[in-house]
Order: C-alpha cells, then structure tokens, then sequence
C-alpha cells in the first residue's frame, strides 16, 4: 500500500501523468495535491526589488497615461488596485502638467500575445511591468514585475500582477477590508 501512495504522488507530480489505484481514497488525495500545486504556481511573481523611499500615506495619486502599453485593462487594473488602499486615482495625458496633483505615478510595461488552453484567439498579456511614484517630481518609490521562469502566471489578470506593487510602493496605506476597515491601526494623515 505504501508503494502506490508514494507511486501516485510522485507520478502525479508530473504534468500529463496519471496513475491510478483501486482505493479511492488514494486517488482523491492525489488530485487535490496536484489541484493545490497547479494553482500555487499560477500566483503572480513578488515585486522584483522595490525600492520605497517614503512611507508616508498617500490619499491621491494623478496616473501619466502612456499609450505604449496596449492592454485595455491596465490602467483600470491599476486604479483598482490603489483604491484598495484607500487612494483615489485619475488619469492625465502624457507630457502635460498634472493638475494640483502634487503625488504622480508613471508606469511601463510589455505585453506579448498567445493562445489559451482550448481556444484559437489570441490575447494578450503582461509580461513586465514598472511603476514609478513621484512627489512633486522626486521619486519615492520604485517597483517592478516579470512573469515567471515558467510563464506560470501568465494569464493571471493585470489587477493580480501589479497587486504587489501597489502594496510595496504605498506601506503607509495599508489595505482596506471589505467591510471598510483597514488591516493595520494607523490612522490616515496622507497628503
């Protein structure tokens, strides 16, 4: 009996392979081992080394619109994730002044294009991503995301990905729970 367990774990370690045995209680362990992995390494990769210059709240943030980012769902994934730390957020054009905004965040990424599992259409998605926070033009605060060595998180939505960027750059905001308290007990001052 020890050897079919430790047959099907190893076997259903591996992608594509199956083995099965005559008790199914066995079986049921081994799918939802192999369920539990698969969806751990789905999770988008941490920030690649933020730097965080000012840990002060932040209650705005005026968001420079860069067009060479072609996924409809960036910036809207962005200010998503903001207002999740209590930051509201609005979006100016690229080049001109960011009115009484004194807090500014420029972004990059690249996006490439593939199929999903079962499909034939082409979509895409993001594969790098750096964001960089301004007050009244001195950088505090830098962060950025890659997918994974294995793409493990590449259809992981835009929201996911710049999740933990947002949280690295703003740790004086902390996030907000759905019923509207925060996480932490301090109190927001923010600017």
């Amino acid at each position: 009996m020890r050897t079919i367990i430790i047959v099907t774990l190893l076997a259903s370690s591996l992608s594509g392979c199956v083995v099965t045995s005559t008790n199914t209680l066995v079986d049921a362990a081994s799918l939802v081992g192999y369920a539990a992995s698969g969806v751990k390494s789905m999770a988008p990769n941490p920030p690649a080394n933020p730097i965080v210059y000012n840990k002060d709240p932040i209650r705005e943030i005026c968001i420079e619109w860069n067009g060479s980012v072609a996924l409809s769902d960036f910036v809207p994934g962005l200010q998503g994730e903001l207002q999740k730390h209590g930051v509201q957020s609005r979006v100016y054009d690229a080049g001109s002044q960011a009115m009484s905004c004194p807090v500014t965040l420029t972004y990059s990424g690249y996006v490439k294009w593939d199929t999903k599992v079962f499909s034939d259409a082409y979509t895409p998605y993001l594969t790098y991503a750096a964001l960089t926070l301004r007050r009244d033009g001195r950088v505090l605060g830098m962060a950025q995301y890659r997918i994974g060595s294995f793409g493990q998180d590449k259809w992981a939505s835009v929201g996911e990905k710049l999740g933990p960027l947002v949280d690295a750059l703003l740790p004086g905001n902390p996030a907000i729970i759905a019923d509207g308290s925060s996480d932490t007990k301090s109190a927001f001052g923010g600017y």
